[in-house]
């Protein structure tokens, strides 16, 4: 895919400099791309990705408690942390197997973000690049 029509899609959106990682996400799903390609060219572009959808960053200043929205009390059954623990059997999962957990346990994906984190479960890879 030519990175100029993903460049052209950032530079559409409102907030200059920064996108939503929904947004990211919609924009690979719009030109039918892997979301890492749209990732890398943000980088590229300089726009900051925010609001992970699995909670991790980018809920507010860096470095501050609001950051990210993970570490609240869990609230998901111990079927889902099962489901979690077995895709994560060396202590690290990747966002989009979360992103299917979520989609297969019917669990909004801030929730397993926040269900992995309790476990001490490294998220890696993102699918955008950005971790």
């Amino acid at each position: 895919m030519d990175s100029q029509k993903i460049k052209e899609m950032i530079e559409i959106y409102p907030e200059k400099g920064k996108m939503p990682c929904a947004v990211a996400h919609y924009i690979a799903a719009s030109l039918g791309i892997e979301p890492l390609e749209v990732g890398k060219v943000a980088t590229e572009f300089g726009a900051r990705l925010y609001q992970c959808q699995l909670g991790l960053f980018g809920f507010g200043r860096k470095g501050k408690s609001g950051y990210k929205i993970t570490g609240r009390k869990v609230e998901v059954g111990q079927e889902v942390m099962d489901l979690i623990k077995n895709a994560a059997p060396n202590g690290r999962v990747s966002c989009a197997t979360l992103w299917e957990i979520a989609d297969q346990a019917g669990v909004m994906r801030p929730e397993i973000g926040n269900a992995a984190d309790s476990l001490g479960i490294k998220i890696t890879p993102c699918q955008l690049g950005a971790f």
